[in-house]
């Protein structure tokens, strides 16, 4: 099976985190404040013959509901999936939504607004036989994008 090497291959650029409103009655949710966080990668080759390259794309992690005073107020939090296991996230390769299982993702307050994150996620190529799983860590800086 085809390796991706997104660790060798791109890094994270500067991303964003915001908070939204969402309500499902359907399925019982009332109105939740949940936090996605989208986080760009640089474009490279993704190495499958099948797919435009270079490869833009970017991981989004989604439906975090953090329960916070202030939604934007994220210093000194770490949104594991092992804390948060209602949380999602992908990244686009291979013409699939692949998940990314976080391990970590720690905020530390920068300025204005900006947060310094840093991240481990595994991203699970298998799951849509686009290539071997493989971890990918990351350094970058987040805006807060408020409404």
């Amino acid at each position: 099976m085809d390796k991706i090497e997104l660790q060798r291959k791109t890094k994270a650029k500067n991303g964003k985190v915001e908070a939204y409103w969402f309500e499902n009655e359907s399925i019982g949710l009332q109105k939740t404040l949940f936090h996605r966080i989208t986080i760009p990668l640089e474009p490279f080759d993704s190495g499958l013959e099948y797919e435009e390259q270079p490869l833009s794309t970017e991981i989004v992690l989604d439906w975090y509901e953090l329960n916070l005073e202030n939604s934007a107020e994220l210093d000194g939090a770490n949104l594991s999936h092992e804390s948060y296991p209602e949380a999602g996230g992908s990244v686009y390769v291979g013409c699939a939504h692949n998940w990314c299982n976080v391990k970590e993702l720690v905020f530390s307050k920068a300025n204005d607004g900006r947060y310094e994150i840093k991240g481990s996620v595994v991203v699970e190529f298998e799951n849509e036989g686009v290539a071997q799983n493989e971890p990918f860590t990351f350094e970058t800086t987040i805006e807060v994008v408020t409404a």
